[in-house]
Formats: C-alpha cells, structure tokens, sequence
C-alpha cells in the first residue's frame, strides 16, 4: 500500500515496512510549489511554442481566405500638359489610360494553395510540437516523482543503518561483537549516507528539468504532488489500431505536409514569373479638343523560360522532404511498437517487485535483525538481507515509474493518432 508522506532531513522507519514514501521535501531556498501530474500537463499545452505556432497557422488561414481572386491591382496611370507647337494648335492636352495584367499560369490560384498548404502544416507541426511537450513534461514529472522516492528510501537506509551502528555499538561493549564488526557497520553507514547524496543530486536535477519544461519561476522548488497516473492498458484491438495508425503522427503528417508545401511553393514561384496578359483602355484629349478612346492589349512573347531556378530549388525541398517524411513513418512505427511492448514488459517486471521480490527482502530483513538481536544471527547477514531490500525498494520505485511512463506514453501516442490534443 502506498500513501504520501513529508520528511524532513531524517526520518526513522520500521525495518520490517514494506511501504514507501511518496514525497520528500529537502531544504531550500525558494518555496515549495507541489504540482500535480494533471497541472503539469495542463502547463505543457500553453507552452509559448505551441501558442505561437497555433496564431501562425491561424494568421495564414485567414491570409488565404482573403487572398484575392487577382494576381495584380489595376493600374492608372495619367499624363496632362500643355501643346507649345505649333502655334496655332496651343493647347491642353491629357491621357488617362487604365489597364490591368492577368498572369496566365493560374498565379492567384497557386497563391491561395501555398497559403492554404503552409497553414496546414504549420498546424501539423504544433501537433507535433504539443506531442513532444506533453511526452516531455510527462518524462520529467515522473523522474521528479522518482528522485523523490529514492530520497525517501536512501533516508530510510540511513536510518536502519544508524540503528544498526547503535545495536552493533551496544554489543561490543559487551563485547559480544568486536571493534572490526563496528567498523564494518561505521562503513556501511557512510555508503549509505554516499546514496543519500547522490539521490538528492538526481532529485535537484529532476527539478530542474521540469522547471525547464514548465518555464517554472524563479526560485520555485517544484514537488510531485500525488502519485502517478494509474492508466490502464489498451486493450488488444486499440493496440492494433494504435500500431497501424502510427503513420498518422503529428510528426509524420508534418515531414508530409511539408513535402506537400514546398512543392506547391514551387509551382507558385514558378506561376510568379510566368507569362503576362495585359489589358486596358486610353483615353486621349489634344489640344485641337478632339478625344480619342483606345483599346490596348499586350501579349508576352515566350520566348525563354523564366522561374526555372526557384522552382528547381523548392522542388528539390520538396523531395528531401518527401525522404524525410518516409523516415519517420519508419521510426514512428518502431516507437510504437517498442512502446506497446514496454506497457507489458512493464508490467510484469512491476509485478514481480511488488508482489514477491520486496516482501521477501523485507520479511527476510526483519528475521536476520532479529535474529541478530537474540544472538543467534551474524552481522553479515543482517547486512546482507539489508542491502538486498534496499536494492528491491529501489527497483520498485524504479519500476513503477517505468510502468507508469510506459502507459502514458502509449496514451498520449493513441490520442495523437485520433488527432486528439
């Protein structure tokens, strides 16, 4: 049974208790902010990236729903001043001509599909990027949650063995254990107080990886308030579902979407400086007050090919793309494969831990202690049988925080691929 708990620098403990503490609290200089799992997820989809990334595809599809249906505006253009020869035809004269030029490679069209093809993946990639902060910001609480926990068994093991140094000290001034027996728990102690440490090294990094992924504020000591998610496994179907739908990442869809883009960039570039049709009307007053209208039409000669550079240039970024895209399909499905394995893997390595492995190393701990305590054990046992229940509450912490990142991880995997956020 497990149950949340706050310890100072040292805490005493039962030898024989098979529970674990949930949470520690070490000194520092800011105050303590607890934060859930579901806080921290909460934070993780307003991280400024995300936001930015969502108004940026946004402004883009606004841009494309306003792109006009012309590649070009009108032009005006006037011309006015007075006629000085000859002198008898002085006078003012003016020209107001009106014309207006129509690309015929279908430019405003290839305008509005690039506008429409970057806004679409810019949205993929905010997919993506939310994926990676929630994975991330879910790795790094549950490596809070762990630092903490093996602080809270290094600070049990420093206790038993305090005890242990008392209990053995107690015998040799009796002389029913000599100074070498003393000795040999003196430096048990200190590889215990050695663990201790560097358990409050991980845990300080742990911090501060989360406080990274949180953009916590200064000074704020963040604390894994709560245990960790107990999600249940997917069912076999949703398994095969998952698996197959992997090629549906966010990470995927954007290496395809981008693909899709540049080559649609390239057929705009080239669309931009193809040929021109030119069209307008004039119209002319001269001096002898005499007004013409003129019809004015411009066709372009195509005699060379323009816009080949640009075009070859976004349509080789479009191939690398397509490339990478096809990578990723690749490794998509390896991490979800590998990570359905972990759910199971898990799983039974969880199990075996906490139903059999740690009960066993503490009941046989308590026995050697007693034993030693009515004179019928020896010191090695007991250090033995001690050292072999620190490894197996360690490995349990470890272990479920293994099991509960692999189910979260296949979570949040299978909501990606329902285009869930």
């Amino acid at each position: 049974m497990w149950w949340s708990m706050k310890l100072g620098l040292r805490a005493l403990f039962v030898a024989g208790s098979s529970c674990l503490a949930v949470s520690t609290a070490l000194p520092a200089r800011g105050a303590e902010r607890p934060i859930t799992f579901a806080d921290a997820m909460t934070l993780a989809e307003t991280h400024p990236r995300v936001q930015g990334g969502r108004r940026a595809a946004a402004d883009l599809a606004q841009a494309e729903r306003a792109s006009p249906y012309l590649d070009a505006n009108p032009v005006l253009a006037l011309a006015a001043g007075p006629r000085v020869a000859p002198r008898a035809e002085r006078g003012f004269e003016g020209a107001a001509e009106l014309t207006q030029s129509i690309g015929l490679d279908h430019q405003a069209s290839r305008r509005q599909q690039a506008l429409g093809a970057e806004s679409a993946w810019l949205s993929a990639e905010c997919d993506a990027e939310l994926l990676a902060r929630r994975l991330g910001t879910a790795a790094a609480w549950l490596a809070l949650w762990e630092a903490e926990e093996q602080v809270a068994v290094a600070l049990k093991d420093v206790a038993n063995e305090e005890e242990l140094v008392r209990l053995v000290g107690r015998l040799a001034s009796v002389r029913e254990r000599t100074t070498a027996d003393v000795a040999v728990v003196e430096t048990r102690l200190a590889e215990a107080q050695l663990r201790e440490r560097t358990a409050e090294g991980a845990l300080a990094e742990a911090r501060s990886q989360l406080a990274a992924e949180l953009r916590a504020s200064e000074g704020d000591v963040l604390v894994a308030s709560g245990a960790p998610p107990d999600l249940s496994a997917p069912p076999p179907e949703e398994q095969a579902r998952v698996l197959a739908a992997a090629v549906a990442l966010p990470a995927v869809r954007a290496k395809e979407l981008l693909a899709r883009t540049e080559l649609v960039r390239a057929e705009e570039e080239r669309a931009s400086r193809g040929a021109r049709l030119t069209f307008g009307v004039e119209v002319r007053h001269d001096a002898l007050r005499a007004d013409v209208v003129e019809g004015m039409l411009a066709v372009p000669l195509s005699i060379f090919a323009v816009g080949a550079r640009e075009y070859a240039s976004r349509a080789a970024s479009s191939v690398r793309a397509a490339g990478e895209a096809s990578d990723e399909q690749s490794r998509a499905r390896a991490a979800v494969t590998l990570a359905l394995h972990e759910v199971e893997h898990t799983e039974e390595v969880f199990t075996l831990l906490q139903t059999s492995l740690v009960p066993a190393a503490e009941r046989a701990t308590l026995l050697r202690e007693r034993q030693l305590k009515m004179g019928d054990g020896t010191l090695l046992e007991v250090i033995d049988a001690r050292r072999t229940m620190l490894d197996a509450r360690v490995r349990l912490v470890r272990a479920t925080r293994e099991r509960a990142w692999a189910r979260i991880q296949i979570h949040l995997l299978a909501e990606a691929t329902r285009g869930g956020h």
